[in-house]
């Protein structure tokens, strides 16, 4: 009796860690903060038309924080909100369209892999700026423009995130939006990037 009561305390306690280690989601819950940088890609496609008004492709760069609760030992689901700057501008002469920036808001959820890997989506609502600076010849007429315009539509995203230590994680992600009638475009904004964080 003694034996298989020693044993039972045994078992116990050699497999305290492993239970441990199976525990909510590994580390991948709770309070997220990020820095991203990106290639960034703005254009109007009419696929009807047979037409791609390009804006151009640069770097965007910013920030994303999020908040994640586990729903099962394998799954988290929060919100989450970022945003990005960006380097493209076109410019016609004196007269320059560009970025203004990018925001988007909504439901990231992601799915553990391994024992510090995780894929993961993203779908909310974001909103994209154009700026419009710099003068304009209308038939002799000189214009000279200072305005933004903003517009808003759908964010998805899709990535793979993995854990470096207790604390600090990497990303690289994709990303797709589009953000209707500004200055009479619906502009489709695609990325491809990489980020670093810290979870709390």
């Amino acid at each position: 009796m003694k034996i298989i009561t020693v044993a039972a305390v045994l078992a116990a306690v050699v497999s305290t860690p492993a239970l441990a280690q199976e525990g909510p989601v590994q580390g991948k819950d709770g309070i997220r903060i990020e820095g991203q940088v990106a290639w960034e890609r703005l254009n109007d496609p009419e696929l009807d038309q047979g037409i791609n008004y390009e804006l151009g492709s640069g770097i965007s760069y910013g920030g994303e924080i999020g908040f994640d609760f586990p729903v099962s030992n394998r799954v988290v689901v929060g919100p989450y909100a970022n945003y990005s700057a960006s380097t493209i501008e076109e410019c016609e002469g004196q007269l320059c369209v560009s970025s203004g920036g990018y925001w988007a808001a909504g439901i990231h959820a992601g799915l553990l892999v391994g024992t510090n890997g995780m894929v993961y989506a993203k779908a909310g609502y974001g909103q994209q700026t154009i700026d419009l600076v710099g003068p304009f010849n209308d038939n002799g007429t000189i214009i000279n423009f200072d305005e933004s315009e903003t517009g808003g539509g759908y964010n998805f995203g899709l990535g793979y995130d993995h854990s470096f230590g207790e604390n600090f994680y990497g990303r690289i992600e994709t990303s797709i939006s589009e953000s209707y009638d500004i200055y009479g475009f619906d502009f489709q904004r695609s990325t491809v990037g990489v980020s670093l964080g810290a979870r709390f």
